[in-house]
């Protein structure tokens, strides 16, 4: 019996070692005809590929340089499939058009050029709230950046997500370190409308279908609050502690800017944060009814957004919270004072263009466009009156059944709005 199970043992750990090598060799000829076909117009290379007990694919040293001479480099790159047999089978299953219930993509030790986050930054009308109080900064720059010693950024990420076949569940979890700065996990669950297929996924019927039913999403301060704050109490000519008090009354200045009034709540939990370099900034959101992930009325406006995403926010000080965004008070004055003014122009006589004999109604003035139409006039900028009075200026981005997608200038950016053709009185071309 002892000679069987010896016997037993080594077959079985001949044979993990074949299929390892069989795996790790496959892929290794995969990269290797990369190499190939990139030959001429960029360069492409590794040290080793291995294949793991717990089911991982790791390929190391990975660097790779465009033809615009730009240099990528990753300590290591792995699949993470959750078991050696789930790696086995792993090929067979996509075969069978089926989803594996766990898979994730892990990148370790990946340098990053400081300079790429730039364009984000300045697309992003929020990120004048980090730069808030320090000179007349909407957002921090390379040379910024440079100084605070992030000229070269160190990632280490984890992608990845968990089926639950049983009730159509799908978990999917993004963890983030930028090492020496923060790290970011995201964590979201969707319900799922029926089983998944590669079928699907690929069409994106699935993600269409879904619903968000939570997520959250958790930031760990790992140098960037204490660095940042230094900077900006330099840039500034002040000390650090009087910068911190500066910038949170310039933090609440720029929502006002943005035409928005955060909770008493969020603003507590901002300055527990900003006070406390190293903590851990939490948000969760439920948002109820579930979201429609495929819905294409859902409306990006902040005040809209935080009532219907049910959010919540807190540090290890405060505890989590019920936060939310309302219109500031300029922003509601502002609004009244459109519909004083267009109630006015609707009392006020229209000039005489002489008698009609036939009684019929006056010709749609020039410029207005009629509402069955509109579909006709994409990317036009308009002038709407809706029934209530009040009045929205954008440009048109689309038509969908008794919809009107509106692109406005709110908050500081733009943002694609819906407007109910059935609320609408008038829309005449800018």
């Amino acid at each position: 019996m002892k000679r069987l199970l010896i016997v037993l043992v080594v077959l079985l750990v001949a044979g993990l070692a074949t299929a390892q090598y069989k795996i790790s060799s496959s892929v290794a000829d995969g990269l290797d005809a990369a190499k190939r076909a990139m030959r001429g117009h960029a360069q492409f290379d590794y040290s080793d590929v291995s294949t793991t007990l717990s089911g991982d694919i790791e390929i190391s040293d990975v660097q790779f340089t465009s033809p615009a001479g730009q240099a990528i480099h990753a300590d290591k790159i792995a699949l993470i499939t959750g078991s050696l047999w789930q790696l086995l089978t792993l090929e067979d299953t996509f075969k069978n058009n089926e989803i594996p219930e766990h898979l994730a993509v892990s990148v370790e030790g990946l340098l990053v050029d400081a300079a790429l986050f730039n364009n984000a930054g300045q697309a992003n009308p929020m990120s004048r709230l980090d730069t808030a109080g320090c000179g007349e900064r909407r957002f921090f720059d390379r040379s910024d950046l440079k100084d605070m010693g992030y000229d070269m950024l160190t990632l280490d990420m984890k992608m990845g997500y968990q089926l639950a076949k049983g009730d159509n569940r799908l978990v999917l979890t993004l963890d983030m370190i930028s090492r020496d700065q923060m790290a970011v996990d995201l964590e979201m669950t969707t319900r799922l409308p029926y089983a998944p297929s590669i079928a699907g996924m690929a069409g994106g019927d699935l993600a269409k279908a879904s619903q968000l039913t939570n997520a959250t999403i958790r930031i760990e301060d790992l140098g960037y609050l204490e660095r940042s704050l230094a900077f900006c109490a330099d840039e500034t000519g002040m000390d650090t502690a009087a910068y911190r008090e500066h910038h949170l009354t310039a933090w609440l200045d720029a929502w006002h800017n943005l035409g928005l009034e955060p909770s008493d709540s969020l603003v507590d939990i901002y300055r527990d944060y900003a006070t406390n370099p190293g903590s851990t900034l939490t948000f969760e959101m439920e948002p109820f009814p579930a979201l429609d992930l495929g819905s294409n009325y859902l409306s990006p406006d902040p005040v809209y957004l935080s009532s219907r995403l049910n959010p919540k926010m807190g540090t290890e000080v405060t505890g989590m919270q019920p936060v939310s965004i309302a219109p500031s008070e300029q922003a509601l004055a502002d609004t009244d004072t459109q519909v004083i003014e267009s109630a006015t122009q609707k009392q006020q006589p229209q000039a005489s263009t002489g008698s009609t004999k036939t009684g019929k109604a006056s010709a749609r003035p020039a410029g207005q466009l009629a509402l069955a139409n509109l579909d006709q006039h994409l990317y036009r900028d308009v002038t709407i009156r809706l029934n209530s009075g009040r009045v929205l200026k954008g440009r048109i981005e689309g038509v969908e059944g008794q919809t009107l997608q509106l692109k406005r200038q709110l908050h500081g950016g733009n943002m694609v709005v819906p407007v109910a053709l059935g609320e609408v009185k008038t829309v005449t071309l800018r």
